[in-house]
């Protein structure tokens, strides 16, 4: 584990607003362990738990360093808060590489109290989802309860954070079942007004929804629910990908042209008041493997690797 590198990270989100205490809260640590890690005097264990704390924060060795002002990121900031504060269901569906996890992840670390759950999603059933969901929660989950009774459970705990105005982030949602997807139904409806949704996934998530509406029960009921609108993800202009060049370690200017040059890019209309086209790169997967490239092009240079 790259304790620095997880230390650092902390710091960032500090510096952006998050608090240490809700940090370690996150991740499960006394706010005393949270401090002596921060400043390395944790001690011998400090592995064990550099550990716990990177996996409460999906933190990864060399994560890639986010940059607030790219326009995917400010997107999906801008729904999250929407979310947030009018208790509404929202959904992004967006080409993978778009950028979504990570500002996804990023946002739920940067909130400041545990109204924000995220959850990344899995080919699950919807008794699988609804159980990931309450344990996610910190509910206690037996094997005798039914659906309903998960429900009622995931439902329950929502409304009695609806002061909060929680807001659920599920990530990669295109994945569940056609079950999983029909209890968002009645998620809706029984914390109405009371809670945001924030659902992402990929472009197919979006074009799954619309083709099984009217052929599949439930699919009309949950594209009304996010009122048959979908967020697509513009990607980054030329301005953001050398924002994340910089970030990321690439500030030679001959090289951020070039990087840039060799980018696929399309020409994409920034909002509906702005008639002005502009070039966009909407595969941030494709800018960061561009950047790791070049580093380690680098790091073969300078004999850091042999």
């Amino acid at each position: 584990m790259d304790n620095q590198g997880l230390k650092q990270y902390i710091e960032n989100l500090i510096k952006r607003g998050a608090s240490a205490a809700e940090i370690a809260r996150k991740c499960g640590v006394s706010d005393a362990a949270m401090s002596q890690f921060r400043s390395g005097k944790y001690g011998a264990k400090e592995n064990a738990l550099a550990e716990k704390i990177a996996s409460a924060l999906n933190f990864y060795e060399n994560t890639w360093k986010i940059v607030d002002s790219v326009t995917s990121y400010r997107q999906i900031r801008t729904a999250f808060n929407v979310a947030k504060r009018n208790r509404k269901w929202i959904c992004i569906s967006s080409r993978s590489g778009s950028g979504k996890t990570q500002s996804l992840v990023d946002l739920y670390n940067l909130s400041m109290d545990n109204s924000v759950i995220y959850l990344k999603c899995r080919k699950w059933t919807a008794r699988k989802f609804l159980t990931k969901l309450a344990i996610c929660l910190g509910e206690s989950v037996t094997r005798y309860m039914d659906n309903d009774d998960l429900l009622e459970l995931v439902v329950s705990h929502f409304n009695r954070m609806a002061d909060k105005n929680p807001v659920l982030i599920l990530d990669d949602a295109g994945k569940l079942s056609h079950s999983a997807i029909c209890t968002f139904i009645p998620l809706y409806d029984d914390t109405l007004h009371r809670l945001g949704v924030l659902v992402a996934g990929t472009e197919t998530l979006e074009r799954n929804i619309k083709r099984y509406v009217g052929r599949i029960e439930g699919y009309d009921e949950v594209d009304s629910r996010f009122g048959r609108n979908y967020i697509s993800l513009l990607g980054a202009t030329k301005k953001d990908t050398c924002a994340m060049c910089e970030a990321n370690g690439i500030t030679d200017k001959a090289l951020l042209a070039y990087i840039w040059g060799k980018l696929d890019k399309q020409l994409k209309q920034p909002s509906e008041d702005k008639s002005r086209q502009v070039y966009f790169c909407d595969d941030l997967r494709e800018i960061a493997v561009m950047i790791e490239n070049e580093l380690i092009h680098q790091q073969l240079q300078n004999g850091e690797i042999v």
